[in-house]
């Protein structure tokens, strides 16, 4: 919410830890989560607290405002949050998008993609979704962790390709990852782009290619057994897991760009959301495809 004004863990017993017909879902789980991972990941939500309980008037020093703009307003404005009804939005969205990319990634071999995205997430895209702000003319402030967010979703778009992939395909082909980009980037063109915006023509255009994507795979895709999909869809966990992912990124086009939202500080900028969320599908993207 803003306001206006791995490379893969290669080694072989990880592998069979991390497969469907190896250990139980509970146990690869238990031991493919890193204490050092957790540790990274759950106080980020104990710093949006801490920062929303400062006295007002020091967290209105940390707001990126773009005809003032510093380097450190660039960087902590996105955790800093003047409504508590923001800050509990964001909280909530991240508790349950971190943990369940974080889980796809384990559980598909790519604990280095997660950390090394994680680690760009928080010490570079602040920067860059603030210096992008500079390019509109009129007075603008940002502030929130809905940017950051964005990018997590990002994030778990590839992770979840892969995740299907690695655990029901016994491939992972992540070439046609651009299929969810497609069709969540025409589900957003409906969703907010006016009528004399050709919403309609680039939102069909968008998901049309996501399907194209899909179907091209499909009918590429010899490994596609009716009976062996069962067979793991049957085991617990997994498939649950794919589930809880899909239901996530299906459900960001109407979290992060609602079609109208009012707040007494200001107003939703999809535009920021949109640029997280975009910058970090591709940099992941561009990152699984190098490094195989």
């Amino acid at each position: 919410m803003t306001t206006q004004g791995d490379s893969k863990v290669g080694e072989s017993d990880q592998t069979t830890m991390t497969k469907i017909n190896g250990k139980g879902f509970r146990r690869a789980v238990v031991r493919a989560t890193s204490p050092v991972d957790l540790a990274a990941i759950m106080p980020v939500a104990l710093v949006l607290v801490v920062v929303f309980l400062l006295p007002a008037p020091t967290c209105e020093q940390f707001v990126f405002e773009r005809g003032n703009p510093t380097v450190r307003t660039a960087y902590l404005s996105h955790f800093v949050h003047r409504q508590q009804l923001h800050l509990l939005g964001n909280l909530a969205v991240y508790l349950a998008v971190a943990p369940v990319t974080y889980l796809l990634c384990i559980l598909s071999d790519r604990r280095q993609l997660f950390r090394g995205m994680f680690v760009t997430l928080l010490a570079v895209f602040p920067f860059a979704l603030s210096g992008m702000q500079l390019l509109f003319p009129r007075q603008r402030e940002i502030l929130g962790f809905s940017g950051l967010n964005a990018g997590l979703f990002g994030l778990l778009c590839v992770a979840w390709v892969t995740y299907i992939g690695h655990q029901f395909l016994e491939t992972e082909n992540n070439r046609y990852a651009p299929a969810v980009l497609f069709v969540i980037s025409g589900v957003i063109a409906l969703i907010t782009l006016p009528g004399r915006a050709w919403r309609l023509q680039i939102g069909a255009a968008s998901i049309s290619l996501g399907i194209g994507y899909v179907t091209l795979w499909v009918r590429r895709g010899s490994h596609l057994q009716n009976a062996a999909l069962r067979e793991r869809f049957d085991r617990f966990g997994y498939a649950e897991l794919a589930g809880a992912g899909l239901g996530l990124i299906v459900s960001y086009p109407f979290i992060g760009f609602r079609e109208i939202v009012t707040l007494d500080t200001g107003v939703l900028d999809v535009y920021v959301h949109l640029l997280g969320f975009s910058l970090s599908f591709i940099v992941v993207f561009v990152y699984v495809e190098l490094t195989g």
